[in-house]
C-alpha cells in the first residue's frame, strides 16, 4: 500500500523541490540534443531529401541565432526565479511558513523553470557541437528547427507564468489548494464505513488483551534522533509481531514530535525476548518502521493540511491583517473537511492477528480533529462576531450529518464554548439575539436525534 511505502516521505520531499523536475528536464533536453545532432550527422539515410531546406541557413547567422536564444533564456530564467522568490517571500508573510511547500510543490512553476533552462541548455549543446571540425563536423539544421520551436514554447510558457504566478497568490485559490489536498489525504488515510469490509470496533478485542497483567515490557524501544513521526510501516510490524508471537505498542502517531532517547514502542511477550542479539535486531527492525524526519509530511498525518488552513484563518484574524473573510472561506473549508470524516472508519487502536492484540496504536479520533480544527480559530475569534456567526453556521450544519454520539458530542462542546465566551463579550442586542438564536438552533437538533 502507498502509505506503508517507506519511499513515500521521500517522495513527498522531492516533489515539494525545485530541482527535480526541472532536472529531468534538463536531462530530457540533453538527449534530445544528442538525437538532432545525430539525424543532422546522417540526414543523408534519415530524412532524405525532404528537409533540405532546413540545411540552406547561414552557419554564422545560425551561430549568433543560438547565442541569442541562449542569452535571452538565461536572462528569462533569473527573472522567473526572482519572481519565484518573491512569490515565496509574500506566501511566508500572508499566509505563513507552512505555506511555502505548497508554493514549492506547485508542478507549473517547476515546469516553467525547467522548460527555460532546457531551451537554455540545448542552444549551449548545439553551439558547442557546432565547433567540431573534421569526421564530427555537421550542418544543423534539425537541430536549429528544434530549438526554434522551443523558443517559440517558452515564449508561450513565460505568458501562462505570469498568468499562473498572479493566480496563485489568491487567497480563495490557496485555500482551495490546500482543502483539495486536505481531502486527498482523509481518501487515502480513511475508509468509508462502505467500502471497508472487515472493521470491527475495538471493544470487541478487549477481552482479547485481558492478558496485558501477565506480560511483562521485554523491550523498549528508545528514539534514535528527535525529529516528528513521519511514517509508521504498520504491516510490517504487524508482521513481525506474529514473527516473534508478542505485541507491539506504539506510543507515537504520525506527526507528532519524537524527542530522542524517548521510548517510541514497547514490545510485550510472555517469555523474555532472550539474548541480547535478539533483542537488537528486534529494536532496529521496529526503529526501520518509523520514519523520523526534521518537519511533518502528509503521508500519514491527516492534521498537516488542515493545520496549514487553520494558520491562514489565524494569521487573517491577527491585528496586522484584519481579514475576516478569509478566515470564513477557511472555516467552510474545513467544516466541509469535517462533515467528509463523519462517514470515515478511523484507524483501529488495536489490531488483532490470529486471535491475538498483536499492535497497538496511538488512537486518533474525530475529536482529535474536530478539536485541532476548531479551536484555535474559535480562541482567536472571540471579539469576530461574524467569524463566530460563521463557526455557528458551520457547527450546524456538521450536527445534522453526525453520525455518531462522539461527534455529537463534539458539535455541542463547542457550541458551548463559544456561548461561555460570547457571554463575556458587549454587542447590540440584535447581534445577541442573532448568536443565541444560532446556538439553539444547535441544541434544538440535538435533542431530535
Amino acid at each position: 500500500m502507498c502509505m506503508n511505502n517507506k519511499l513515500a516521505p521521500l517522495i513527498e520531499k522531492t516533489q515539494s523541490s525545485f530541482w527535480f523536475v526541472p532536472s529531468i528536464m534538463i536531462v530530457f533536453s540533453f538527449i534530445i540534443a544528442v538525437l538532432t545532432i545525430y539525424m543532422d550527422v546522417n540526414r543523408a539515410d534519415i530524412t532524405g531529401s525532404s528537409l533540405d531546406f532546413l540545411y540552406t541557413m547561414n552557419i554564422d547567422a545560425v551561430r549568433s541565432l543560438l547565442g541569442t536564444i541562449a542569452a535571452a533564456m538565461i536572462t528569462v530564467t533569473s527573472i522567473a526565479f526572482s519572481i519565484t522568490i518573491v512569490i515565496l517571500t509574500l506566501a511566508s508573510s500572508q499566509f505563513g511558513p507552512g505555506l511555502m511547500r505548497n508554493f514549492m510543490m506547485d508542478k507549473g512553476t517547476q515546469t516553467v523553470l525547467g522548460t527555460f533552462i532546457s531551451t537554455f541548455l540545448f542552444c549551449i549543446v548545439i553551439f558547442f557541437a557546432m565547433s567540431f571540425k573534421g569526421a564530427n563536423a555537421f550542418e544543423p539544421g534539425i537541430t536549429v528547427a528544434v530549438a526554434i520551436t522551443m523558443t517559440c514554447c517558452s515564449v508561450f510558457i513565460l505568458v501562462y507564468f505570469i498568468h499562473h504566478v498572479a493566480k496563485s497568490i489568491q487567497a480563495e485559490v490557496v485555500i482551495d489548494d490546500v482543502f483539495c489536498e486536505l481531502h486527498k489525504n482523509i481518501e487515502k488515510i480513511f475508509p468509508t464505513v462502505l467500502n471497508e469490509k472487515s472493521t470491527k470496533p475495538d471493544h470487541l478485542f478487549e477481552n482479547l488483551d485481558s492478558n496485558k497483567k501477565n506480560e511483562s515490557s521485554d523491550l523498549y524501544v528508545y528514539a534514535p534522533v528527535s525529529g516528528y513521526l513521519q511514517l509508521v510501516d504498520k504491516e510490517s510490524l504487524l508482521k513481525l509481531a506474529v514473527k516473534l508471537d508478542c505485541k507491539i505498542e506504539l506510543n507515537f502517531t504520525a506527526g507528532n514530535f519524537i524527542v530522542e532517547k524517548t521510548i517510541m514502542a514497547a514490545v510485550y511477550c510472555a517469555s523474555a525476548l532472550m539474548e541480547k542479539e535478539i533483542s537488537d535486531e528486534v529494536n532496529n527492525e521496529i526503529i526501520k518502521n518509523m520514519v523520523i524526519g526534521s518537519c511533518r509530511t502528509p503521508v500519514q498525518d491527516p492534521e498537516f493540511a488542515l493545520r496549514q488552513l487553520v494558520e491562514i484563518a489565524l494569521r487573517a484574524l491577527s491585528p496586522g491583517i484584519n481579514d475576516p473573510y478569509t478566515a470564513i472561506n477557511c472555516i467552510d473549508k474545513l467544516c466541509a473537511m469535517l462533515c467528509n470524516l463523519t462517514d470515515k472508519v478511523f484507524p483501529q487502536t488495536n489490531i488483532v492477528s490470529d486471535g491475538k492484540v498483536r499492535l497497538v496504536c496511538k488512537e486518533l479520533t474525530f475529536t482529535d480533529i474536530g478539536t485541532a480544527a476548531f479551536d484555535q480559530i474559535r480562541q482567536d475569534a472571540e471579539t469576530n462576531l461574524a467569524v463566530t456567526i460563521r463557526m455557528l453556521d458551520s457547527l450546524y450544519v456538521l450536527v445534522t450529518q453526525c453520525l455518531s454520539d462522539e461527534q455529537h458530542n463534539f458539535v455541542l462542546a463547542q457550541t458551548e464554548m463559544i456561548s461561555t465566551q460570547q457571554e463575556k463579550q458587549s454587542m447590540a442586542a440584535y447581534d445577541r439575539r442573532n448568536l443565541l438564536e444560532r446556538i439553539k438552533k444547535i441544541t434544538d437538533y440535538k435533542r431530535k436525534v
